[in-house]
């Protein structure tokens, strides 16, 4: 695997584990003791996890793709601003399919070392993704 950390984060992360849900990359992408920084999980997830997860969402929103708008290096740091769309085509944490379209936008800061990316940042609206699927009434506004 390349050690270019852009490369790493750009290809290996966004293009072949999340849209193309090739999910054997990720012994190669993330270090053995790999941490995910989610929002509203209250602990890191570790290598084995993240895996399930990806595998979730691949099941839930088959047709996700990302458009990472910024990727920003420096030193040991990759910061993405991306944006999502997909649709919601699976059961998404017990809610069945509603066949809506999501589209969200998040940041992300990854840590690679050596080729693999050791630590995952990850901020995004989970609220408003579960709005755009129904599960979640949206605010009305004023």
């Amino acid at each position: 695997m390349t050690t270019n950390n852009k490369d790493v984060v750009l290809r290996f992360w966004y293009q072949e584990l999340w849209d193309n849900w090739n999910i054997a990359v990720a012994d190669a992408l993330l270090a053995d003791d790999y941490r995910l920084h989610a929002p509203g999980v209250p602990v890191p997830l570790d290598r084995e996890t993240t895996k399930q997860v990806v595998a979730m969402y691949g099941t839930s929103f088959p047709d996700l793709k990302h458009t990472v708008d910024e990727l920003i290096t420096e030193g040991d740091t990759v910061a993405a601003r991306w944006t999502v769309r997909g649709t919601h085509k699976g059961e998404f944490q017990g809610i069945p399919a509603t066949g809506k379209s999501v589209k969200l936008s998040g940041i992300t800061f990854h840590h690679p070392q050596e080729g693999r990316v050791r630590e995952t940042w990850l901020s995004f609206e989970t609220v408003e993704q579960l709005q755009q699927i129904g599960a979640v009434p949206a605010v009305a506004k004023a």
